[in-house]
């Protein structure tokens, strides 16, 4: 029997630190190093999914400087596998490796490629830096193969809470679309190396286990390693990050620190794009707890480990905004119109206000205020410029003060609308439903705010029963 034992992670904010990289089994041993409910939660899932040939360890590991989790996956479907036939064509995509080594899993093989990191390290007879990497040893070692299409169908049939499937089918998706894109064909075509193994499945499951346990918290994440060097793969030698992960990763911010070889895996990549975290803190939080998940392999500079920060959201919170000003005296309404609503539908504007005045020559006027976040306020100033008449606009960074609020789905009888909700100082909350939703949903004046009142009542009520 499963138990709705979520978190309700509203008031939380996570941030991921990947000071060595980021792995799936780094991920869930951060996670349950910083929550340990995460822990008990992912070990009843595994153990009610009944998934062949599994067991899984929690482990404490101090490696001298930091003291954390490690979460390491026990199967013997890589033994009972060892004379599958590599000889089949298949479309091999990236593995989802453990810890950026194929020794993460207890394999009753041992792996002699050992490079030491540094970057005056030779490899006759070439000069640059060549790790082995599982993508190679995959077919060798007898992994097991199985397609895109039938992960999925692994997955929908496995007995998991909705939520815990629901994200792990989607980490999966989102893993096979990548791969398919590197690859040039359908994402059902798609193979895996090590996809195909429980301990791949069983990282992503855990996975998903700690983001539903989470639900409706928000993410952030630091920059993320580059490592450097190539891997030797089933498709020849691959720079790092390799294609997979780059394509995944793209938007994301990176640094170099000097650490040569692989620091992200897929697995790792998926996770990011999944959460899609934003790449800063937000401003007044308290820090609650600090998570420290390992990886198997050892860096000779660095702790191979994930940190993660969580943080209580205050209800309140400042945040910088970018507030951009400007007048039109020679536009007719329908073409004002336009320009102001290709600017709301514009990524990064908060918000556009409309207000009539008089200027020189008592010419009516209309005054625009734009509200834009401040990472792309000047690319809204240069779409003003080229979508208005304006001749100029008046621009600066200010602070605001705002309410915490989150989007909330409702069904009320056929019809489904969203609903904001607010969180207020001293613990209130109050809703406000989405304007476009109820249009859509009534007919009248009178339907509308008797939904209304509806969405927003079982919205409130839900709020208070989670937290009673």
């Amino acid at each position: 029997m499963f138990y709705d034992d979520k978190h309700g992670g509203t008031a939380l904010h996570i941030h991921l630190d990947p000071l060595g990289g980021i792995a799936g089994d780094m991920f869930i041993a951060a996670m349950s190093n910083a929550f340990p409910e995460v822990k008990l939660r992912i070990e009843r899932v595994i153990a009610e999914a009944n998934l062949a040939c599994v067991s899984i360890a929690f482990t404490t590991k101090n490696d001298g400087v930091l003291v954390g989790t490690h979460f390491q996956v026990r199967n013997s479907e890589h033994v009972d596998s060892q004379d599958h036939d590599s000889s089949h064509e298949h479309v091999y995509a990236h593995s989802l490796d453990h810890s950026h080594e194929d020794a993460a899993h207890s394999h009753p093989h041992e792996h002699a490629h050992e490079h030491p990191h540094s970057p005056d390290h030779s490899h006759a007879p070439e000069e640059k830096p060549v790790y082995e990497n599982q993508y190679a040893v995959a077919r060798n070692h007898g992994h097991a193969h199985r397609s895109y299409k039938e992960i999925r169908q692994l997955l929908t049939e496995a007995k998991l809470p909705e939520g815990v499937r629901a994200h792990s089918l989607n980490i999966f998706r989102i893993i096979g679309e990548a791969e398919a894109e590197v690859h040039g064909v359908p994402v059902d075509v798609v193979s895996f190396h090590e996809v195909g193994g429980w301990d791949s499945v069983v990282d992503v499951i855990g996975a998903a286990c700690a983001i539903d346990y989470l639900n409706g918290a928000t993410w952030s994440c630091s920059s993320i390693p580059k490592g450097g060097g190539f891997i030797r793969t089933a498709h020849g030698e691959l720079p790092v990050p390799p294609p997979a992960v780059a394509l995944l990763l793209r938007g994301f911010v990176f640094h170099d620190d000097g650490v040569l070889g692989e620091r992200v895996t897929p697995t790792g990549a998926a996770i990011l794009k999944y959460l899609q975290p934003s790449a800063k803190l937000p401003m007044s939080l308290e820090l609650k707890d600090v998570g420290h998940g390992f990886g198997t392999k050892k860096f000779p500079s660095l702790s191979n480990v994930l940190r993660v920060l969580s943080f209580a959201r205050s209800p309140v919170a400042q945040q910088s905004v970018a507030v951009l000003n400007f007048e039109i005296d020679d536009m007719t309404g329908e073409e004002l119109s336009i320009s102001l609503d290709n600017l709301r539908a514009t990524d990064g504007v908060l918000d556009v206000i409309q207000s009539s005045a008089y200027g020189k020559k008592n010419r009516v006027t209309m005054s625009i205020q734009v509200l834009a976040s401040v990472e792309v306020h000047e690319h809204i100033i240069n779409k003003i410029l080229s979508t208005t008449t304006t001749l100029g606009v008046r621009h600066q960074i200010t602070s605001r003060t705002i309410l915490q609020r989150e989007i909330r789905p409702v069904n009320i009888g056929d019809n489904q609308v969203r609903v904001k909700v607010a969180d207020r100082p001293g613990g209130a909350k109050t809703a406000k439903v989405d304007i476009d939703d109820l249009n859509a949903a009534s007919s009248n004046c009178y339907d509308m705010r008797k939904l209304a009142s509806a969405a927003e009542n079982n919205v409130l009520k839900e709020s208070d029963d989670e937290h009673n």
